[in-house]
Order: C-alpha cells, then structure tokens, then sequence
C-alpha cells in the first residue's frame, strides 16, 4: 500500500508538485499522534505537527522509518489511539476499502481528523492492484457511512494534471509518425500548464480529498 508511482521519464508531460505544496494548508490537520497509512517512501514528518506513525504492509518494501507493519484492515494498537490519520492515494489499491475505513474509525481518537485522498480520473497504475476509484459523492459517502462527518472535500491538482497524465500513457508507446507529431505538441504545453496553472474542476478531478471528523 505505497503512495502512488509518478511518471519521471525526462520527457514526461507532467509537472507534479512537491508533497509540501500538495498538502498545503491541509497540514493543520495532522496534529499529535499521526498514522501515515500505507506510508510508502514518503516522509511526511516535517508536516505533521506531533508524532509521525509510518504503516505499511511487509514484503517488498525497503523503508527504515516504518514502525506498524501490518494489514490496513488490522492496525496492532488499541482503539482511539491515534488524533489524526493521513491516507493518501492508498485505497484505490486494496480490495477492503470498507473493512478499512472501519479499522480507521477503531484507532482514531473522536473528535481527530481523518485526511483521505483518493484517485477520480486516472489511469489503471497497479501497485501492485489498483481496485477502484471514486467521486466527490462516492468519497463523501463512504466517510460517512462508516462515522466520519465531512468537514471539507476538494479537487487535488488542477485539470492539466488530469489530461497530462492520459496522454502520457496514450501517447508514450506509440512510435508513429501521427503519435509522436502529437507527443512533440501536446508533452511540451502539458509541462509548462501543470506546472504554472492552477485552474482546477472537480468533476473532472484526477483525485479527490477530504478531511472528515471522527464522531
């Protein structure tokens, strides 16, 4: 359950923003005892106002700073005992988001807030499955469904981020003249849109997030 693979290839039309800009002022959220689900390689710590707890599951994964190996669904610590939760573009990896959500509820404090991200229009990129994806209603839903109040629930990134990401995985492997005429105009104005335009609609969001409160 690792955050999701970027495209880094040096001709990639996409521009991705650093994790500080795109946690933003969200950050106010991630306050004293903190659970990084499905962790990944990312470190969070200099965002999180308290203690970082990095969880994963075991196999394949390289990463001294995670402390809670385990399933999501069965996170070894008592019930209420985490003040916030981040769980950023994980669920659309596993096959028990509800189970999960269920298992977030158990070890977050009431009253803590839960940050969840979630993938709306991307493309398929297993790591290693990827299940599902999800509408600002379908997300709304399922946080509430299993206790949590919304608090607030936004588009992630801006439109270019959305487009860019499909053309680069129509159009990298083809190798004919049409398709790399289109490569040689669109990937140089993809690049340039997401990293300087900020303009964002969240029907045709790539993910989408929300902060939920534990009731």
């Amino acid at each position: 359950m690792k955050t999701k693979t970027r495209h880094k290839y040096p001709d990639s039309c996409i521009t991705w923003p650093d994790l500080d800009t795109e946690i933003g002022s969200w950050k106010k959220y991630l306050t004293g005892r903190c659970l990084n689900a499905g962790a990944g390689h990312r470190d969070l710590s200099h965002l999180v106002d308290g203690e970082l707890v990095n969880q994963d599951i075991e196999g394949g994964l390289h990463n001294d700073n995670i402390h809670i190996y385990s399933p999501l669904h069965n996170i070894p610590v008592e019930a209420a005992h985490f003040d916030s939760i981040i769980c950023n573009a994980v669920l659309e990896h596993v096959s028990n988001p509800e189970e999960i959500m269920e298992e977030f509820r158990r070890v977050l404090k009431p009253g803590g807030h839960l940050y969840l991200c979630i993938p709306f229009l991307q493309p398929f990129h297993a790591d290693p499955t990827d299940y599902q994806r999800y509408t600002r209603d379908g997300l709304k839903h399922l946080a509430e469904k299993h206790g949590f109040q919304t608090l607030e629930i936004e588009t992630v990134h801006s439109v270019y981020h959305t487009l860019g990401w499909i053309l680069d995985i129509w159009l990298r492997p083809k190798q004919d003249w049409p398709h790399r005429l289109l490569r040689g105009i669109l990937f140089p104005l993809m690049r340039n849109r997401t990293k300087h335009s900020r303009e964002q609609s969240i029907d045709v969001a790539s993910a989408i997030r929300l902060i939920a409160l534990r009731a």
